[in-house]
Parts: structure tokens; C-alpha cells; sequence
């Protein structure tokens, strides 16, 4: 049987390969990637079975550029996972909290765990592009005065010892992933939507489409807008919504096409359910 080849953004060890490996299991092969642009740009030129992406988070919000990224490679949602984001501080053999000077991570993982350094006033916090990158330069300088924050299994993979675990301050820090393809999924009863729709640039236009959706008996879960490049103030809005048992998907997107200027299907694919701790 071929290996999978999966793409995630960042190196092994990021957060990223963990939901890879939450999906597809542990039989896999990831592809590093440094952006989502090149993740994207190899699974639409072919070379990738899927791709891994972050759209998500429970703290930081929607990533709109990863949406963007989907309508323009013209790749398709096959599925989704949660996955809780867990904050550990890696260290090399010997240090402690008083010998770390410098601690560096990507920005949104210090932010999340900024409030466990405030007694410790003698550690810097260093923003860095990537949290996996920052624990194995911690590996490779070897230095005791060095520490970085990210994943359990980056500090493993780097060799690395975890001086402190779980450290974020909010204990429901969930990242939501899509699972992308270059073909749409053909399950017929997946009843998870996301839509990319441009709107009639009028009053009442949205208030429509809403109001279609609550006739339809459809539950929109999330929206969000984006300008629409070259047309001042007009908006595309990005959907993810739950489908009715009792109206077919065909017959909902027939309904919704007379009230917009276009609609694209991101995915359709099965809805996961968060499980909090």
C-alpha cells in the first residue's frame, strides 16, 4: 500500500503533523512546508495526497488568508479536526528556571503562555516564525540559558527535556484543521458545508441569504468576510453551515444562487465535534 503524503506547515514536531497524524494515523509521510502558500501551491501542482491547515482557533480566531488560499488553489475541504493545543517548555539536560535567560516560540504560543513567565522576570520572551523551529535550535545550541514552547512531540523529537507541561493560561485552546484535497469528497451524506459567496452589493443582500438559510432549516455555524480585491467595500462571505435532513444539498444551493453574485463549495464533508476536557 502507498504511503500517504501528507503536507503541514512547519517542520516536524509542529502542532500541524500532530492533526495530520490525529486523521490519517501514524502510517504517513509528512511533508514539511515553511508556508501555507507552499503547502497549498504542492497539493494543487499534484505532488501530495492532502494537506493539513489550520482555519481556526478558539483563541485567535479565523485564519481568512488559509480561506482565501482554499478558493484560489481551487482545493476542497474533505474533512476537519480539532485538536488541543497543549504548551509545553522544552529544555536541554540540565536547565532549570533559574538558568533559562531566553525563551522563544511563535507569538501566538507565548501569548498563550505569558502569564506562567510573569514571577520569572530574568527570562526573556522571543518571538520567533515557528514553534517547532524554536525547540530544535534550542537542541542544537545545547546552551542551558535557552528554552523554547510548543508541542509534547517536538520535544521529543528534538531530544529535549519538558521542564513544564501545559502551561497555556486558557486550558480550551482548540485549533481547528482542515483536511485538504485536490478532489471534492463523494460522500453524499456529509452534511458539513463551507460555502465562498459574493453578495449583490445592495441593501438587504445578506439579510436574504440569511433568511433562505433559516427557511431551508440550515444551521450556519460560522461566518466570515473578506474583501473582494478591486471592488471597494463589497465582501465575500465564507460560510460553514449544517445541512438539513429535509432539504437536499442540491435543492439549498439552487435556492441560494438567485440571491447572490457567486457561490463556490469549499466542502462538503463530516462535521467533528469538539470534546472539552
Amino acid at each position: 500500500m502507498k504511503t500517504k503524503l501528507i503536507a503541514i506547515q512547519g517542520i516536524k514536531g509542529a502542532f500541524h503533523e500532530e492533526a495530520a497524524h490525529k486523521v490519517f494515523g501514524k502510517s504517513i509521510e509528512v511533508v514539511p512546508c515553511m508556508t501555507f502558500g507552499e503547502a497549498t501551491d504542492m497539493l494543487a501542482g499534484g505532488a501530495l495526497d492532502y494537506a493539513i491547515m489550520a482555519i481556526e482557533n478558539t483563541i485567535s480566531g479565523t485564519i481568512l488568508n488559509n480561506y482565501e488560499l482554499i478558493r484560489e488553489k481551487n482545493l476542497s475541504i474533505v474533512g476537519e479536526t480539532y485538536l488541543h493545543i497543549k504548551q509545553n517548555l522544552g529544555v536541554v539536560q540540565g536547565a532549570n528556571l533559574k538558568t533559562l535567560k531566553k525563551v522563544s516560540s511563535h507569538y501566538m504560543a507565548l501569548n498563550q503562555s505569558r502569564k506562567y513567565f510573569e514571577p520569572h522576570t530574568h527570562i526573556s520572551l522571543v518571538e520567533s516564525s515557528d514553534t517547532a523551529s524554536s525547540l530544535k535550535e534550542v537542541a542544537e545550541k545545547g546552551s542551558t540559558e535557552l528554552g523554547a514552547v510548543g508541542s509534547k512531540l517536538a520535544i521529543e523529537y528534538y531530544g529535549l527535556e519538558m521542564l513544564a507541561e501545559s502551561i497555556e493560561s486558557n486550558k480550551r485552546n482548540f485549533t481547528r484543521f482542515a483536511v485538504l484535497s485536490n478532489s471534492a469528497a463523494k460522500n453524499i451524506e456529509n452534511r458539513k458545508v463551507s460555502l465562498s459567496i459574493v453578495l449583490p452589493h445592495e441593501s438587504g443582500s445578506l439579510s436574504k441569504v440569511l433568511s433562505m438559510l433559516h427557511l431551508l432549516g440550515i444551521n450556519l455555524t460560522k461566518i466570515e468576510s473578506s474583501p473582494v480585491i478591486g471592488k471597494p467595500f463589497q465582501y465575500r462571505f465564507y460560510m460553514d453551515m449544517i445541512l438539513s435532513d429535509k432539504v437536499s444539498f442540491e435543492a439549498s444551493l439552487e435556492a441560494l444562487k438567485p440571491l447572490t453574485e457567486e457561490v463556490l463549495i469549499l466542502g462538503r464533508y463530516k462535521a467533528e465535534t469538539v470534546k472539552y476536557a
